[in-house]
């Protein structure tokens, strides 16, 4: 398939190691032969607010991995196989169900969502806490990331889901339940990367400051939201997140490792490779 360029990364909290690798995996460079589909086989530790739950876009973020599941007709499930023929997995075609456009390749779209679990599982590896915040920011698009993680690669969806709970620099209101880019639920915070102005404030329904505060190191931006307060108001900190925890390995992988493919259990189709 023909290369084609991938957004850049955009986002402040770019600045750590493991940051700049995921930005490495998301500049430059185009779709893969190697990312065609297999043939068919048969939250974190929170203090706080809760780590399950469904991401959804924020405002200034990308709204969908390529093929987007809103607006225009789409090819029905039935039809969805390769162009050059074979099958796509159970996994795949569940990622595929109802995002490929009429007329579109649907191996280009799953390669979209293929390039979403690369670069969550590049930076997880190394600090999963990057990985969330790159997604509160809308470098990685919420519900890109969430359609691929429980499509295409579950071992990221406590990733995904302690982005749900997180937010980023601005203001919002507190509620009982998270809604991401618009609502923070009570509990304890951590920006993970901070710049040299990071300042928070927590105010009470009446105006108030309950809590606030300022850091210039990762290690002291903590802040704990607390149950009467009505508005959390931060700049300059990027990304907050609820505690996030890798899951213990479960020994039986789910998808090829650092892929986000499920691992082919017999040739790929005719003249493509995995």
């Amino acid at each position: 398939m023909s290369a084609r360029p991938r957004r850049g990364a955009t986002a402040a909290v770019l600045v750590t190691a493991a940051v700049a690798l995921l930005a490495a995996c998301g500049s430059g460079g185009g779709h893969h032969a190697s990312a065609a589909p297999a043939p068919s086989a048969a939250g974190p530790d929170a203090a706080g607010p809760s780590a399950t739950g469904t991401a959804t876009t924020t405002d200034g973020g990308p709204a969908e991995a390529d093929g987007s599941a809103a607006g225009g007709p789409k090819i029905p499930d039935s039809r969805l196989t390769p162009p050059g023929g074979g099958s796509f997995s159970p996994q795949q075609k569940q990622y595929l169900s109802g995002r490929v456009p009429q007329g579109d390749d649907p191996v280009a779209v799953l390669e979209g969502g293929q390039e979403v679990c690369e670069r969550l599982a590049r930076t997880s590896a190394i600090d999963p806490a990057a990985a969330a915040s790159a997604i509160v920011t809308g470098d990685i698009s919420r519900s890109g990331a969430a359609a691929a993680a429980r499509s295409l690669c579950p071992d990221q969806e406590y990733v995904v889901a302690a982005a749900a709970h997180g937010f980023a620099d601005g203001s919002h209101t507190v509620a009982a339940r998270a809604v991401a880019g618009t609502s923070v639920a009570p509990g304890r915070y951590r920006a993970p990367n901070v710049s040299s102005g990071c300042t928070w404030r927590v105010a009470a329904a009446d105006g108030r400051t309950l809590v606030s505060g300022s850091a210039t190191t990762p290690a002291r931006a903590v802040l704990t939201v607390p149950n009467d307060a009505h508005t959390v108001t931060s700049s300059g900190c990027y990304a907050w997140l609820p505690p996030i925890t890798a899951p213990a390995a479960s020994g039986t992988p789910t998808a090829s490792a650092g892929t986000g493919r499920p691992a082919p259990a017999s040739p790929t189709p005719s003249g493509r490779t995995s």
